[in-house]
């Protein structure tokens, strides 16, 4: 493993290169797992964060009211009120949230289409 006048030999190329791409694996994992763990502990989890949009609040509410409808085999014509989604935990109040505008709604059912319809202090569904 000495160097000589030649240079380094085939074997000693071999052994450093399998040292140094043990030390890349190893560093790979750790920032690998340092992502993962701040990634999990930012609060950035969809179940404890605001929407965004009015829209995406509308959606929330329609994608709980198709889980609450298929769970208690609701008929169509029926109105789901966000207070039963809240009560029976198939939404949270923070999805019904945006820039801490909290709202309340309801979601019409006909023939399997889910209409949400929201009302906020600062927005409101066009027919509610």
């Amino acid at each position: 493993m000495f160097k000589n006048n030649q240079g380094w030999g085939l074997r000693e190329m071999l052994f450093f290169s399998g040292i140094l791409l043990l030390a890349v694996i190893i560093v790979a994992i750790l920032v690998n797992t340092l992502y993962n763990d701040l990634s999990s502990s930012l609060p950035n989890n969809d179940s404890d964060k605001n929407a965004s949009t009015y829209e995406q609040v509308e959606e929330n509410l329609a994608n709980a009211a198709k889980r609450y409808y298929r769970a208690h085999q609701k008929e169509a014509g029926d109105l789901i009120v966000s207070e039963d989604l809240i009560a029976e935990n198939y939404i949270t109040v923070q999805k019904l949230t945006v820039n801490n505008d909290i709202c309340d709604g309801y979601v019409l059912v006909e023939d399997d289409i889910f209409t949400p319809y929201i009302t906020c202090t600062n927005y409101e569904t066009e027919g509610y």
